[in-house]
């Protein structure tokens, strides 16, 4: 998945879970008519790259649901059931049913890009029904989805100023592990915001290291000093 990615895991199973209601788990999402329902834990659906997805559901009647997640490329991918255990996809009426389950041993961590991701719940009596496309619904299969709303926070600018000049400047996202160079001080950067680790070097100098978080929307300027070796 693009704007949600897996934390620490990679395969997603459901346990029944108490209502969620009380802890930002309304449901956004209700039918009136057959009583199934789908919700997240953020009621307005729109969440920024870093926030936390939990995803819920409850049914009227014993049955098999599978549950997708339609990218904004329009590719899509099953959360539920894992691919290894079909039988998780049976469910029991009237319990709430969690994604992640908080069993499990991984969230579900939006990450871009924005634009809009769709949740798609898929119900049958029959078997573990298997997503077709957007309007595709059969007799045996009904079809609730939700459309979240994915932001990309404001990018950060950070300006790093050296003495001596013409330093290069290596930045790592401490999420990700990623280093790359950057260029040589005085030099503007456009980042997302988190935390980075800013490492500025030179021949015939120490190397200098720092680690800074950047807010959304921030302006750092940050001078450096190199002492010689």
């Amino acid at each position: 998945m693009n704007a949600i990615l897996l934390v620490l895991s990679l395969i997603a199973s459901l346990n029944p879970a108490g209502d969620p209601s009380g802890a930002g788990g309304s449901p956004a999402t209700l039918s009136s008519s057959d009583g199934i329902e789908l919700w997240v834990n953020n009621g307005d659906l729109t969440y920024q790259t870093g926030d936390k997805l939990k995803i819920y559901f409850r049914v009227p009647y014993d049955c098999y649901v599978a549950v997708y997640d339609i990218e904004v490329s329009g590719e899509r991918s099953r959360l539920f059931p894992s691919a290894d255990d079909e039988e998780e996809g049976w469910v029991k009426a009237g319990r709430v049913y969690e994604l992640p389950s908080p069993d499990d041993n991984f969230e579900y961590e939006v990450n871009g890009p924005g634009g809009t991701e769709t949740i798609v719940l898929l119900v049958s009596t029959k078997d573990v029904p298997e997503y077709e496309s957007d309007e595709a619904v059969t007799d045996d299969v009904v079809r609730r989805s939700l459309e979240l709303n994915i932001r990309e926070p404001e990018p950060v600018l950070l300006r790093i100023v050296s003495n001596p000049k013409k330093c290069r400047i290596y930045i790592e996202n401490v999420g990700t592990g990623d280093e790359e160079y950057v260029g040589k001080a005085p030099y503007t950067i456009e980042l997302k915001p988190g935390e980075y680790v800013v490492r500025i070097r030179k021949t015939w100098y120490r190397t200098l290291t720092r680690r800074i978080y950047l807010e959304p929307g921030e302006h750092r300027r940050v001078f450096v000093k190199l002492w010689e070796e």
